[in-house]
């Protein structure tokens, strides 16, 4: 096959050329999905004649990357392949439009002019009521300074007014309100001519190719070439079915490159392609000497364990890098064709899945939760890696809620948890004592205790895995004693700091954990 790098788009007098080119298709066959970006590969088999034959592919993406556009032939020579782009405007359907925007706005602004008059009309009405219950007021006062008041005529006649008063509010509220939907309604008019009027089209490309053959006869063609706006991201889901779990791992893919993928082949690419970088500026770096201080300050830090699984099933799994793909570049093929619109939104595409026996266990850990968590652990049973990614957990026929996952190896051991156990409670309390200083021994020592107090509300005993940790300490002037009289069973912590019990809760039933511990420092270490 032969192959020819893209050119720049020809000027303005070749147009017109350009269009009376064949227009043939060439569907997309094949797209390769990086982290940011997309490989699109079209394919065809297309007769053609002796000579020279200029094809043309209309509404392809128009973000293609022209650098990276190729065209390969199995019989012939590609002479050119290039892509032009246009900006194509609807101004017939736009004139339309506005035309009867025009129209709608006309209208609406005689119906709002209407109402008001109308409302000026309920409003002129109620300020001569006004006056007229004036006058009657002022009448009503003069029969009565001459002995002439009739109350009961004086009764209609204040009955009248007020009937005709309430008449008219009613009247002036529901004018009121027709009146403001109006000018709402003239507003949103107005508004959507001004964005009408607006300059608007859509970007339309076209990819031409020149290609030249001896004899008349059939050839594949295949144009290749890289588009942005497209993406990837691993999505898992996990259903727990009594002592087995399957696990099913997606890719969810998101696209809005300007043309859809109809039933292509999809690859899920790890590889991180150069965008190009610049080196740092470098800038002088001064040292100098300094006294040493004679105080040492520290301070407490978290520290993640990095692990990758639980190890294999036969041996321990070396350590991994802590990156999604384990430090090599993958390659996942969809086993099924697939169709991706250009939309923007996220399509899972099914990848692999495999089936494991799950081991289930109650974990507690109180520092974190105050609750007790169902968790199981389980072996990668395919032969693909998991990569790193969020899990949607299924248990009993339902959602529970999602949960994440590192990259997990082929063959290694890992754990997910499930939620909370409803019929336990945890409660925990840590007491400090303030520190005291020994007058023979230049050390400061804090007291802490952690007492965890488990409730069983259920009617099954329950085995809950409760977690402690204490804090570990990385110089000879700061240490740390568990009191294992003190600390329940007198368990004492791994490397880590962490100190595990098997706690058994029988039906209705309660057990308080203590852990005991003595933080201790030099007098010259400051920060803890």
């Amino acid at each position: 096959m032969n192959e020819v790098a893209s050119a720049e788009p020809s000027g303005i007098e070749d147009d017109a050329r350009d269009r009376e080119r064949r227009a043939v298709k060439i569907p997309v066959d094949e797209v390769t999905l990086l982290e940011d970006r997309a490989r699109v590969v079209r394919r065809a088999t297309l007769p053609v004649w002796a000579g020279v034959t200029r094809l043309r592919i209309d509404r392809v993406s128009p973000l293609i990357v022209d650098k990276t556009l190729a065209a390969r032939v199995d019989q012939g020579e590609i002479r050119d392949v290039r892509i032009t782009r246009r900006a194509v405007y609807q101004t017939h359907e736009r004139e339309e439009t506005l035309r009867d925007l025009d129209e709608q706005i006309e209208e609406t602004e005689d119906a709002v002019r209407r109402m008001e008059r109308r409302l000026g009309r309920i409003e002129s009405a109620l300020a001569l009521l006004e006056d007229a219950s004036a006058a009657t007021l002022d009448e009503l006062a003069t029969d009565a300074a001459w002995s002439r008041l009739d109350l009961e005529q004086a009764d209609g006649r204040f009955d009248e007014l007020g009937e005709r008063e309430r008449s008219l509010r009613e009247e002036k509220l529901g004018a009121q309100r027709a009146l403001n939907e109006r000018r709402r309604e003239f507003g949103r008019l107005g508004a959507r001519r001004q964005a009408v009027s607006q300059p608007s089209g859509e970007l339309r490309a076209t990819l031409l190719i020149d290609l030249v053959r001896e004899e008349e006869g059939e050839t594949t063609i295949e144009v290749e070439y890289l588009v942005p706006n497209a993406c990837w991201r691993p999505h898992h889901r996990a259903t727990l079915e009594d002592d087995a779990l399957r696990f099913e791992c997606d890719g969810a893919v998101w696209q809005n490159t300007g043309e859809d993928w109809e039933d292509v082949q999809l690859r899920f690419s790890t590889q991180r392609p150069s965008l190009g970088a610049e080196p740092p500026t470098l800038t002088t770096d001064r040292l100098q000497v300094q006294r040493k201080s004679e105080v040492l300050e520290v301070s407490a830090r978290e520290r993640t364990i990095e692990t990758t699984g639980l190890g294999r099933a036969s041996q321990v799994a070396p350590e991994l890098p802590g990156i999604d793909d384990g430090g090599e570049a993958l390659e996942l093929r969809a086993p099924h064709r697939a169709s991706i619109p250009s939309d923007g939104r996220a399509h899972r595409v099914g990848l692999f899945d495999f089936e494991s026996p799950a081991e289930a266990w109650l974990w507690c850990a109180p520092e974190l939760t105050a609750s007790v968590l169902l968790k199981t652990a389980q072996r990668n049973a395919s032969r693909h890696a998991i990569l790193a990614g969020p899990v949607d957990l299924v248990k009993n026929g339902g959602l529970v809620g999602r949960t994440k996952v590192l990259y997990i190896a082929p063959d290694e051991r890992f754990e997910l948890g499930w939620g909370p156990d409803p019929m336990l409670r945890v409660h925990r309390e840590l007491e400090e004592r303030k520190p005291e200083k020994s007058l023979l021994r230049n050390w400061i020592g804090v007291d802490k205790t952690v007492d965890v107090k488990l409730s069983n509300l259920g009617p099954e005993t329950k085995h809950i895995e409760l977690v402690e940790r204490v804090p570990v300490s990385e110089i000879e002037k700061v240490k740390i004693e568990v009191d294992a009289e003190e600390t329940h069973e007198g368990r004492l912590p791994d490397d880590d700091g962490f100190v595990r019990w098997l706690v058994e809760l029988a039906p209705m039933s309660r057990e308080r954990v203590r852990l005991r511990y003595t933080l201790r420092r030099h007098g010259d270490v400051v920060g803890i």
